[in-house]
């Protein structure tokens, strides 16, 4: 057992939550039980994935993806309340770190999917508040672009959108920026930071003809896809911290 103020503080200092501007909410969302033996992990909040955590018997759910965002003044009501309703009745936590778990430079998103697939971290882009988010990658060893697309297809698990100022098969790649998520806003930042290719998440209509326009070629592997890493890493670091059980739950999003 261990204390659920305790898992959040370790996690707020750990992470830096404070130092981010966010328009989540970082830390403690919903409140539950006081004491956390079971805590279940996940990328996003769904009925799915907390049906699965309380069968699990889990006492808290830590997502990267949580309910609050904003100011939320709406009624509560729908999905939203559907989903508060489960975690009440089942007095289950749900602790969510956004900005924090892309940023942080080990045990990011970012960072740890540039380290999935051979590329170690020399630089930092796509600034939020004053607080760096992005990656910019160097090789471990010579990498050509059709071996970085197989590798991110491999630790994502799906074929991933190739567009933009498309490289060759065997061009070699030195300089690779990976900001997770909704990254197609960094173009220019990952350009700015000298990089060849920008690895995100998913993009918009207008991302084609705005990366060639620039000179840039961007892999879009998946928002899910390339957002597990961060949460079975921090949960981890909890599991050796506090001795609680942890599990990752599992929920594949073709966006």
């Amino acid at each position: 057992m261990a204390d659920r103020d305790e898992i959040v503080a370790f996690c707020n200092e750990l992470l830096r939550a404070n130092d981010y501007q966010d328009l989540s909410v970082n830390g403690l969302q919903v409140e539950g039980s006081q004491t956390v033996a079971r805590l279940a992990v996940a990328v996003s909040t769904s009925v799915l994935i907390l049906e699965q955590a309380i069968d699990w018997g889990a006492d808290a759910l830590l997502v990267h993806h949580g309910l609050l965002y904003g100011s939320r003044m709406q009624p509560v009501t729908g999905l939203f309340a559907g989903r508060l309703r489960l975690l009440f009745k089942h007095d289950v936590n749900l602790i969510g770190y956004h900005l924090p778990l892309d940023g942080h430079e080990t045990i990011g998103n970012c960072a740890l999917l540039a380290e999935s697939v051979g590329f170690a971290g020399v630089d930092r882009f796509a600034r939020i508040g004053g607080q760096p988010l992005g990656v910019v990658g160097g090789p471990t060893s010579q990498t050509t672009f059709a071996e970085l697309v197989a590798r991110i297809e491999q630790v994502t698990e799906r074929t991933p959108a190739v567009l933009g100022n498309r490289l060759r098969a065997e061009s070699n790649v030195s300089r690779v920026g990976f900001l997770t998520g909704s990254g197609y806003s960094a173009l220019e930042d990952a350009i700015e930071a000298g990089c060849q290719v920008l690895v995100t998440g998913d993009v918009r209509e207008p991302t084609m003809a705005e990366a060639r326009e620039l000179g840039i070629t961007v892999v879009a592997a998946g928002h899910e896809a390339t957002e597990r890493l961060g949460v079975q890493a921090l949960a981890s670091r909890l599991k050796t911290a506090f001795g609680i059980e942890t599990r990752y739950f599992h929920d594949p999003n073709p966006i």
